[in-house]
């Protein structure tokens, strides 16, 4: 059955024109009969310590200059993405409550997909889904505040930026660098380019000194991102029940 993309009900993040290298729009609407907290931290039912991150009016939209951007709707518990020959990413900076978080939990499902690329090669890294997860050390994580954009973190060289990645070429588990930061950002392979739906539970203690050869710091900010600039493939998909504990 198709997923129900793009209610009227959510939050979209619509197309900027950028005069810059990026553009950032801050909460540009409310979640509209949700019933949600406008922090969008919630309590998990069944989880004594685990922490719901709602799709609400707490995220925020980073777009490229010279490139489309996807089209993000929120609804809450869910995040549905459109990538159609575009890209962008969709983050939010998580509140210090959650920063001790060692686990994440999800579900991510794709009705369309890209082909296989490889994430190694600048104009060859389409992918369905990328779940970022932003490390840094106490001192740097102290200067984070509500407002601080990813493209500021990922430029912080104490910055580690763990990608989750539904695509690419390579087998499930590879982790490959991104050629765009290749020290501070890097891909591990979690589902291949085809279309599906799964949840994935992470244990981020694990996954970090493996990808980067040290450990998780503190976690400051979590993002979504899809890529189909460069195929020119449309991308339908969902995240939804995202949880860090």
């Amino acid at each position: 059955m198709p997923l129900p993309y793009l209610l009227d009900t959510s939050v979209s993040f619509p197309r900027k024109d950028c005069a810059m290298s990026a553009v950032f729009t801050r909460r540009q609407a409310l979640v509209s009969g949700l019933g949600l907290a406008a922090s969008g931290v919630l309590l998990a039912p069944g989880r004594a310590v685990a922490n719901t991150v709602a799709f609400d009016a707490a995220w925020d939209h980073l777009t490229f200059r010279r490139l489309t951007p996807n089209r993000f709707t929120l609804h809450g518990t869910a995040v549905d993405v459109v990538a159609d020959s575009s890209s962008s990413i969709l983050y939010r900076v998580l509140p210090e409550a959650l920063r001790g978080a060692t686990r994440a939990t999800w579900v991510w499902e794709v009705e369309n997909s890209v082909p296989p690329s490889d994430l190694s090669q600048i104009g060859n890294d389409d992918r369905n889904l990328g779940m970022f997860f932003v490390s840094m050390p106490a001192q740097a994580a102290a200067r984070v505040g509500p407002n601080t954009s990813i493209r500021r973190m990922m430029l912080n060289s104490a910055a580690q930026v763990l990608m989750y990645t539904w695509g690419g070429g390579q087998p499930a588990g590879a982790v490959v660098p991104s050629p765009h930061a290749p020290d501070r950002l890097r891909n591990l392979i979690t589902r291949p380019a085809q279309a599906g739906r799964f949840s994935e539970d992470v244990d981020l203690t694990r996954d970090f000194p493996r990808v980067f050869g040290q450990d998780l710091q503190q976690l400051v900010a979590v993002a979504i991102s899809s890529n189909s600039e460069n195929s020119g493939t449309r991308v339908v998909a969902r995240v939804s029940d995202l949880q860090v504990f």
